[in-house]
Parts: structure tokens; sequence; C-alpha cells
């Protein structure tokens, strides 16, 4: 028989240490024991046969296994045979029995993390189109392994654009991933993303594929609503620059015709002036003109002299009198009874 420790498989070695036990708890039958069995089963039969007469009940006969009914006392590879076969059925009910089963809070701790790691993590540190698309993403690659048995799906390189653009360029979703069960390995100089399928990492998977489409839905909606919050922003913003435009020309046709109405004033002001200022060119000139008249009139009433005199005076009396002195300062005095001569100031 082999011994248990030739085996890699922990059940199988458990087997073969029970059919070893039995064995040695159940030796076989030795040779002496195989050979007594049916001399007895003769004796017994011979004895039933020579009284028949006793009773006319049938009498029981005892049944002795032989070679043939018991084939494992006789044969020991057999028996441990069973035995590991039993032993594996007892393991693997056991195992079903006390197979791995999350408790209800558990589940809650789970679905907690899941959401904290999305809310905190991707949602919080990105738009929600970002978010969007990332939640898409990791749902597909979850559904894949959960709906398939494909090792294909288990394993994503870190170099595929649509991980790389839509999952792991965005915050959080690494995170997100190691979350799911996923763990990084490096095959040749190129980065992967390995899902190592187990009871609980497939039961985590499920709940974090849950929790994210619990949250789409969600996350569609306020992009929808972002959307359409961009373009209401945008007709708003046009809208308010085409009142802007509107006021500005406003202004400036207000300006216009301010400018055209200072200009006419200005015009007339300064034709007002002009005019103004001509009349009084025009007026100093008549002035200027008058006055030259008046000049020459004056210089020609001076030089021309009258040729006759009408009251019949002789020219001669007029040279007399023209050159006859005139009387002193003192003699004009004492003409004219003023007191007698006067005194020298200061004397």
């Amino acid at each position: 028989m082999a011994s248990p420790s030739t085996s890699s498989n922990p059940a199988e070695r458990r087997a073969a240490a029970l059919a070893a036990i039995e064995a040695r708890q159940r030796p076989p039958p030795s040779y002496d024991e195989i050979q007594a069995e049916p001399s007895t089963s003769d004796q017994g039969a011979s004895s039933s046969s020579s009284a028949p007469s006793h009773s006319s009940a049938p009498q029981p006969t005892s049944v002795i296994p032989t070679a043939a009914t018991r084939p494992l006392r006789q044969n020991p590879a057999a028996q441990a045979a069973q035995a590991r076969a039993e032993a594996s059925a007892s393991l693997s009910r056991q195992s079903s029995d006390t197979a791995w089963r999350p408790s209800e809070k558990e589940d809650r701790e789970t679905r907690i993390k899941f959401s904290r790691l999305l809310d905190r993590g991707i949602v919080r540190d990105n738009s929600y189109k970002d978010s969007a698309d990332a939640v898409e993403t990791l749902i597909k690659i979850s559904n894949n392994i959960i709906d398939s048995n494909d090792p294909k799906y288990r394993t994503i390189k870190a170099t595929n654009s649509t991980i790389k653009n839509k999952v792991l360029d965005v915050k959080g979703g690494h995170d997100y991933l190691i979350a799911l069960g996923f763990r990084t390995q490096t095959v040749e100089f190129t980065l992967h993303y390995v899902f190592s399928s187990t009871l609980k990492k497939m039961h985590e998977l499920k709940i974090g594929a849950e929790v994210l489409s619990d949250h789409l839905k969600a996350l569609q909606e306020r992009v929808e609503l972002s959307r359409q919050s961009k373009i209401y922003g945008a007709s708003v913003e046009a809208s308010r620059k085409k009142a802007a435009l509107a006021d500005i020309e406003a202004d400036r046709e207000v300006v216009r015709a301010r400018a055209a109405r200072e200009k006419i004033v200005r015009e007339a002001r300064e034709a007002r002036e002009r005019e103004e200022k001509e009349r009084e060119a025009q007026s100093q000139a008549e002035m200027v003109v008058d006055r030259e008249d008046e000049e020459r009139r004056e210089m020609r009433d001076a030089v021309v002299r009258p040729l006759s005199h009408p009251d019949g005076v002789d020219d001669d009396d007029d040279e007399e009198e023209e050159d006859r002195e005139l009387p002193s300062y003192a003699e004009d005095r004492e003409s004219r009874g003023w007191g007698g001569p006067g005194r020298r100031l200061g004397g």
C-alpha cells in the first residue's frame, strides 16, 4: 500500500490515512480461518439432513460468509480502496457541510466597502461622464467573469486602451479593480491584472458588480442632467452675449447721436462767432473809415483859409493883432485885481 505522503492532494492523503487505520483495526483473516469455515458449514448441513423427523418446522440455517461473500476481508488492497472512497466521500460531505458561507454582517460590510470606493474614489474625484464610463467598464469585466468560465476574462492587460482610458486613468479605478479581487502581475515585462477564482472572491465580485449596477443609473442621470445644464448654460450665455452686444450697439448709437448733436451745436456756435467777428470787424473798419474821413475833413478845414472877411477888417490889422505880445502872469494878475505880487513858495 502506498504511503499517504505520496499524494499531493490533502483529501487523498487523509483518505489513505483513514484506510491504513481501518486496516490496522480490522486485519484480514488468516489461512486457517478460511479453511475451517467450509468444514463447519458441511457439518451443519449433514446434521440437519440426518434428523429431519424431529420437527416439522423448518430450521433456520446459519449462513457463514465465505471468500466469495467477503471479498474485502480476503483482499486488503480492495478494502483499503473502499476505505479511501468512503473517507473521500465523508470528507466531501463534511466540506460541503462546512463550506464558506458569508454572514449578513460580512455582506453588509463588503457592500459598504465597495460603496465607499465608488463614491469617494471614483465619483468624487472625476466628472460624471468619466465615472459612468468607468462603472460601465467595471460591470462588463465583472459580468464576463461571473457568466463565463473562460480564463481569458480573468487576465487583463494594463496596456489595453479601453481599460487604460476608462478605468486605470480614472482616479479610484485601480483601487476598485483590486477590491474586486484582481491582483497585479508582471508577465513578459507587461503589467497584468489577474483574478484568482475562489468562493469568497467570486462572492465579493458579485457584490461589487451589484453595487456598480445600483449606482450606474444614477450616474447616467447625472450625466444627462450635466449635458442639459451645459446646453442650457450655453444658450443662456449666448443670449447674454447677444443682449450685451445689443446694449453696446445701443450705447454706440447714443454716442453717435450725441456726437452728431454736439457737432451741430458746435458748428452753429462757430458760425455765430464767425458772424459776430465779421460784424465786429466790419464795424471797426467802418469806424476807421469814418475816423479817417473826419481827419481828412479836419485837415482840409485847417488847410483851407477864407480869402475875404465879411466885417471889412483889413489884413494889416489882423497881422498886427497877431504880432501883439500876450501879457505876463503878473500883469494879468494885476489887471484882474487879484491882489499884490505873490510871494514865493517856501519863503
